[in-house]
């Protein structure tokens, strides 16, 4: 152990230091740096959990990637993908992809005796990962993916359709409301609703029901083998962009059985205003984070010139006995860690026991039509967390340095004198 070191921790540890001026300024940089992480810490984790849940929700409803038939945008929803075992088990197989599902939609009208509303009917097969669904499921069950459409049936196929649906036009679990769909004539089924979904994604909760891939394949007039859209989940959403480009390699060069050809969008190319709205909250830790390094800094410098100022004598005999300014000043710097230290541990403690109350019990809630979530969303991103406490350690460590030159302007004579 250092000269220094060995001085510092007998300073820190006295007993002398109560009642002390010193102890005031120590004590209230301890605060300043145990606020200013956990605000940071709290900050981080809210930012990064409200992120984190709207890409969940957006993707939860368009998966990662999506192929697409280029002249389906012309011509409405009459141009399917061919989703031949071959094309999907090419894909399956592609580095970075984690599951390859189909999906069908076709537009109509929901209609009951009093209301209607117009909504994209989505097709879902075996092959869907229902996972995102049964999170948000508030009522009753998935459909049924066997379903058909055939009019020999006796039971009517089962929709899902959302809370902002089912209270539009007074559903419930079990009621059968008609559907219409229009194309070159009128078509009339009669759905069940089976279940009802709430994602607060006003975007998509407000016209979108999920019913049996067959059901919407057949009223589309198209076989098993089609769908509007084959939707790509990645292992990495990072890698996203680079995976997209490996999917584009795979899809045919040549026109289909239709003459259509496809094409590759990444969920970022389809829903770019929410993607750009989400970007725009990095600007905001990046300013909490600036203005929380400052309270610290300053309640550090602060603190320091106080403990050199009341213990100039003891700088006074440290010098007489021979030591160097840049030992003395060492003995200040290691005396400063120790109270950045104290001050990052109570931060942590104070700040991740904010975020784990909030994360198990939600007890901060918020307006889900203004915010897409009805709670404050928290995520625990430990190597965040972990560079927080590194860079401000370093940062008021360096800060520090400054402070710690007035010990070389005192001169032992005056000190041993100063009381």
């Amino acid at each position: 152990m250092s000269l220094s070191l060995f001085i510092a921790r007998r300073l820190y540890g006295s007993k002398e230091n109560t009642g002390r001026l010193s102890s005031l300024g120590v004590n209230i940089a301890t605060i300043g740096i145990a606020i200013g992480l956990a605000v940071m810490i709290v900050s981080v984790a809210v930012v990064l959990g409200f992120k984190d849940e709207i890409k969940s929700k957006v993707t939860g409803f368009g998966s990662h990637i999506q192929i697409l038939n280029t002249d389906a945008q012309q011509m409405s929803d009459t141009l399917p993908v061919i989703a031949s075992a071959s094309f999907v088990d090419r894909l399956s197989k592609c580095e970075g992809v984690s599951h390859v599902q189909r999906v069908t939609q076709k537009a109509g009208i929901l209609k009951t005796d009093t209301d209607f509303r117009g909504i994209s009917f989505t097709g879902i097969g075996d092959d869907y990962d229902t996972t995102f669904l049964a999170r948000h499921l508030v009522e009753g069950r998935l459909p049924n993916h066997v379903e058909t459409d055939s009019l020999q049936e006796t039971t009517s196929p089962s929709l899902l359709v959302s809370r902002n649906m089912a209270d539009a036009l007074s559903l419930h679990c079990g009621d059968k409301v008609f559907a219409y769909f229009f194309s070159s004539d009128i078509r009339m089924r009669r759905f069940v609703v089976c279940g009802i979904y709430q994602t607060n994604m006003t975007q998509f909760d407000s016209n979108t029901a999920f019913a049996s891939l067959p059901v919407v394949n057949a009223l589309n007039g198209w076989d098993s083998l089609s769908c509007s859209t084959l939707e790509i989940a990645v292992n990495d959403f990072s890698l996203v962009e680079d995976i997209a480009d490996r999917v584009a390699t795979l899809k045919p060069d040549v026109p289909d059985r239709n003459g259509c050809y496809y094409a590759v969008y990444t969920i970022q190319e389809l829903y770019g205003a929410i993607f750009d709205w989400l970007k725009l909250l990095d600007m905001n830790i990046w300013v909490i984070l600036g203005l929380m390094t400052c309270v610290c800094c300053f309640t550090m410098i602060s603190g320091l010139l106080i403990l050199i100022l009341e213990r100039t004598s003891t700088i006074g005999i440290l010098k007489a006995l021979g030591g160097r300014n840049s030992m003395v000043r060492r003995v200040f710097l290691h005396y400063g860690v120790f109270i950045v230290g104290r001050g990052l541990l109570w931060g942590n403690v104070i700040g991740l026991l904010l975020c784990y109350v909030q994360w198990q019990w939600h007890i901060f809630p918020l307006d889900a039509s203004s915010y897409y979530v009805d709670h404050v969303p928290v995520t625990f991103h430990w190597f965040a967390i972990l560079a927080l406490n590194i860079s401000t350690l370093i940062i008021c460590t360096l800060i520090l340095v400054g402070p710690t030159l007035v010990v070389s302007h005192i001169k032992p004579v005056k000190a041993l004198k100063f009381d």
